[in-house]
């Protein structure tokens, strides 16, 4: 398969590109949500309760381990911003 080198760059982008949305959409189709199944079979069985989007969000902003790990992220962010711009 010879392509001109105005039509390679298309070539190396296209098909990869074709391939992982097949991919994605066959994950999709195929797969489950959970070990357990589908969250929405889940929840119209009774298996797994249905919880809000702000309630998700409370209990997560008042988990100490998010805090710690936000901190965490911010230091690390700050150091790369001081090296990029350093160097």
């Amino acid at each position: 398969l010879k392509c001109a080198s105005e039509k390679s760059w298309r070539t190396v982008c296209v098909i990869p590109a074709i391939v992982t949305m097949f991919t994605a959409l066959w994950i999709i189709w195929n797969s489950d949500d959970a070990p357990k199944g589908n969250y929405y079979e889940m929840k119209m069985h009774g298996a797994m309760p249905a919880i809000s989007a702000t309630s998700s969000f409370r209990e997560g902003a008042y988990n100490v381990n998010t805090w710690i790990l936000f901190v965490q992220y911010a230091c690390c962010f700050g150091v790369e911003l001081t090296m990029n711009n350093a160097a």
